[in-house]
């Protein structure tokens, strides 16, 4: 009798930045990006012929779970050293890109099944936390990464 496992979950990933000693689970979820290819057609004896163009990589977004031991500010820090508010300027795009990588888990949540690799990664925006007495909702922080290549290997 052929053995059945059990589907994929949407649960099972990590994600790390290379260079920030991040826990790879601090995120809570992310949205990885869009890739598209821009259609071109060119003009054949009596129809067009479609080919591929020029690729467009979306944005990735993270929700990250504000830890309660102690200061979190790796993500504070480089959106510093893109563009630094106090002190005007920033350091160059080659400075300031980190590569990304997100890994798809086995059901033991340890063995790699997909890793989708992704570089030219930087904070490009931060949502507004909003502060509440009256709620107990956990702190968290939406992160937005533009992100210039993305593949799955």
């Amino acid at each position: 009798m052929p053995q059945v496992k059990n589907p994929r979950k949407v649960f099972q990933w990590r994600i790390r930045f290379v260079g920030y000693p991040i826990n790879p689970f601090l995120f809570q979820k992310v949205q990885l990006p869009e890739i598209k290819i821009e259609e071109v057609s060119h003009g054949d004896a009596n129809r067009d012929v479609k080919t591929a163009g020029r690729i467009s990589v979306g944005s990735m977004t993270g929700s990250k779970l504000s830890p309660t031991q102690g200061s979190d500010t790796w993500l504070w820090d480089w959106i510093n050293s893109i563009q630094d508010q106090l002190l005007g300027g920033g350091l160059t795009p080659e400075s300031y890109w980190k590569t990304c990588l997100v890994d798809e888990l086995a059901e033991d949540g340890q063995t790699v099944l997909n890793t989708h690799y992704c570089e030219e990664v930087w904070p490009m925006k931060v949502n507004g936390v909003t502060l509440d007495r009256l709620s107990s909702d956990n702190l968290i922080e939406e992160i937005e990464f533009s992100i210039g290549i993305c593949v799955k290997q």
